[in-house]
């Protein structure tokens, strides 16, 4: 038996079983092809249950971490498998301080212009070039225009971009990917959702001891409570879903070993 059948079996996706370090290490190695990194959450596993666009985005990842602490329990308590935690908040900004002058040329999709001249900013301060950085803030609906993802993707292109970082939400950031990949530069992919606005300042992670003991969650419900309580409400229903041991909706393809380690 494969590592990671039985989580597979039962959630329908085949975790990368790779820590942090290890992740970063890949992500900061040269790539001749899009390699493509989603990192999944509750939300995300509620989604991919009815979104076909979704699911095939995660079909096309290369990298599928885990970003759930319940998912993680879960894992270890009803299957008996022991996954790394690795979610997109950690993984970006790990990454981001990484992020070499002179060889990195990333690009951000930031959800407002202050996130991304913040980032900017930062990376011009630790001695990037000015014009090996670039963020863009899409309007809303952008991946509806053609017109404005073609000139996005030349934009990438013509960059020379090495590590592209969508910060405008899932499943948004990942169907964008996936319907754009065969046309995207050989570049690390990276949706991250928030992740970038925390790097940048503009929202606050829960504190360390909270993050550990897997309520990071409560810190972001009361920090935003309209927005999210319907959300974490349905994610509540996957989550006793797999507490219960049903099997969910098949996601990673059955014969796609390539995050099994």
């Amino acid at each position: 038996m494969l590592a990671g059948d039985r989580v597979y079996r039962q959630l329908g996706v085949r975790f990368d079983r790779k820590p942090l370090a290890d992740v970063i290490a890949a992500a900061l190695c040269e790539t001749s092809a899009p390699s493509f990194y989603v990192t999944c959450n509750l939300n995300h596993l509620r989604i991919l249950q009815s979104d076909n666009e979704f699911r095939e985005a995660y079909r096309k990842a290369t990298f599928i971490t885990l970003d759930s602490r319940p998912i993680q329990i879960a894992s270890r308590v009803c299957f008996g498998e022991r996954l790394p935690l690795v979610t997109g908040a950690e993984l970006f900004s790990v990454l981001f301080e990484r992020l070499r002058p002179g060889k990195d040329r990333p690009f951000f999709v930031s959800s407002s212009d202050d996130t991304g001249r913040r980032l900017y900013q930062r990376l011009v301060e630790r001695g990037f070039e000015h014009e090996s950085v670039v963020y863009y803030t899409p309007p809303f609906g952008f991946e509806h225009d053609t017109d404005r993802n073609d000139a996005m993707i030349g934009h990438m292109q013509a960059h020379n971009t090495t590590h592209l970082f969508m910060g405008v939400g899932a499943p948004k950031s990942e169907r964008w990917v996936a319907h754009n990949l065969g046309d995207l530069p050989p570049a690390h992919i990276f949706c991250v959702g928030a992740a970038l606005d925390f790097t940048a300042g503009l929202k606050n992670r829960a504190p360390n001891w909270l993050r550990q003991l897997g309520f990071e969650w409560l810190h972001r419900l009361l920090s935003e409570p309209g927005r999210l309580m319907p959300r974490y409400a349905g994610d509540a229903t996957i989550l006793a879903k797999v507490l219960a041991r049903h099997k969910l909706t098949k996601v990673s393809n059955a014969t796609d070993t390539n995050n099994v380690t």
